[in-house]
């Protein structure tokens, strides 16, 4: 921008370029120092401006006149120091500092030493011994006399029921049978097939 206004004024190469020079001094000092500073920048840059003005050999040289000097302040005042904070939050590099300290007198702190873990070894003798007692079966209890006089009363009963589901079962198959048997005889009737009847050959049935 600071060419562009060089070129719009009809300033020549030498004004031109000292311009230019002016503002990329202020704008390195704005990226070098500390934030809060505007008011030291602009104060930098009159004097730079007063040093091109003056024609004091060898402590300024007469660069810009009076009018020239004014347009270049109205200049750097409506764009560079009205966006100065801007600028300097955008070019100025961050910096970090990592602070130690050291006491004299006082030995370092040494760093902390991770231990790695220690690893048990497994004795195989013992797993050994731990199953076989899982497998083991616990020892039976002694039964006592009221667990005793109710198994025999269980055996009993189911014995009484046993027998009788077994006689009942015994006559189903033996009333089974004999309906069998009647069929097959009403069967052998009716083809004439009984025992003792003479077959269609005039041969009895053997």
């Amino acid at each position: 921008k600071a060419v562009v206004s060089t070129q719009s004024t009809g300033m020549n190469y030498a004004q031109t370029s000292s311009l230019f020079t002016i503002m990329k001094l202020v704008h390195t000092m704005c990226t070098s120092t500390p934030y809060n500073n505007n008011k030291a920048a602009f104060t930098y840059f009159k004097q730079l401006l007063v040093k091109h003005s003056l024609q004091r050999p060898p402590y300024s040289v007469g660069v810009f006149d009076v009018s020239q000097v004014q347009a270049i302040t109205d200049y750097a005042l409506n764009t560079y120091f009205r966006h100065f904070d801007m600028y300097k939050y955008a070019f100025t590099p961050k910096v970090r500092v990592d602070i130690s300290f050291h006491y004299d007198g006082v030995p370092d702190t040494p760093e902390p030493v991770v231990a790695p873990e220690e690893v048990q070894p497994v004795v195989e003798q013992e797993v050994i011994e731990a199953d076989a007692v899982e497998e083991e079966d616990p020892a039976p209890e002694p039964e006592s006399e009221e667990m005793r006089q109710l198994r025999d009363m269980i055996q009993v009963a189911m014995g009484a029921e046993l027998k009788q589901l077994q006689s009942r079962l015994e006559k189903l198959i033996n009333d089974q049978d004999t309906k069998i048997s009647r069929q097959v005889e009403a069967l052998e009737e009716s083809i004439g097939l009984k025992s003792g009847a003479k077959s269609p050959g005039g041969k009895k049935r053997k």
